[in-house]
């Protein structure tokens, strides 16, 4: 249910969740996806597959975290939109990404396989989660703080998990790799704890307690 105030305005493209962490985040998620991916685009279908629906998933969860439902009716079905394609993106990236790991097993060490492989495992259920929180129980800010999770955990981390090969380190040892996912964990909990306190002063100036929770799916 929507109310006819600050709900039914359109926000400036611009005018959405700005956040450093977001930005900062989303910069090093495309430098990883350019600078790691494109050289292996054609190596095989997986791979070229996986890399270009990966940009997707990046830019399309980046986007919804950007501009949430409340912004407008525009951003309203743009959301839906964009949420259906970061689900069936994630969803491809996976199955593109576990197919990488057993065609090419013996190419990544040890610890990296294992931290893609719970990275994936938690994003398909975050994902189907985040489907239920919105589509089920109709709990859009359930569905937010889930998708936030994902966004810093399973799609931010392999990333953070590859930095040392993307600078040259090559010393970085497994301490690093089983770090990553903790370092996601903490990442998750300050940019929900920043949502909330935008959405807190959004609703307060709008002088309407449930304009965080208005959202439609």
């Amino acid at each position: 249910m929507h109310t006819n105030g600050e709900d039914d305005r359109q926000r400036a493209v611009w005018d959405g969740n700005r956040s450093v962490l977001l930005l900062l985040t989303t910069m090093f998620l495309l430098w990883f996806i350019f600078h790691m991916g494109i050289p292996l685009l054609y190596k095989s279908v997986a791979h070229g597959i996986h890399i270009i629906v990966a940009l997707i998933f990046a830019l399309t969860c980046a986007w919804n975290m950007f501009h949430t439902p409340s912004h407008g009716k525009g951003y309203r079905k743009a959301h839906r939109v964009s949420g259906w394609c970061a689900m069936m993106a994630g969803t491809v990236t996976l199955f593109t990404g576990v197919t990488i790991l057993v065609q090419f097993a013996d190419v990544l060490p040890r610890a990296n396989k294992i931290v893609f492989c719970i990275t994936g495992t938690l994003q398909i259920i975050l994902q189907l989660t985040g489907l239920y929180m919105i589509r089920i129980l109709r709990k859009p800010s359930l569905h937010r703080k889930t998708m936030t999770v994902m966004f810093y955990t399973s799609l931010l981390m392999p990333a953070v998990n590859r930095f040392p090969d993307m600078i040259g380190w090559e010393h970085a040892g497994s301490a690093w790799t089983f770090g990553t996912m903790p370092l996601g964990a903490v990442l998750a909990f300050f940019a929900i704890l920043f949502q909330e306190m935008a959405l807190h002063a959004e609703s307060k100036q709008a002088g309407n307690s449930d304009a965080g929770s208005s959202e439609d799916a």
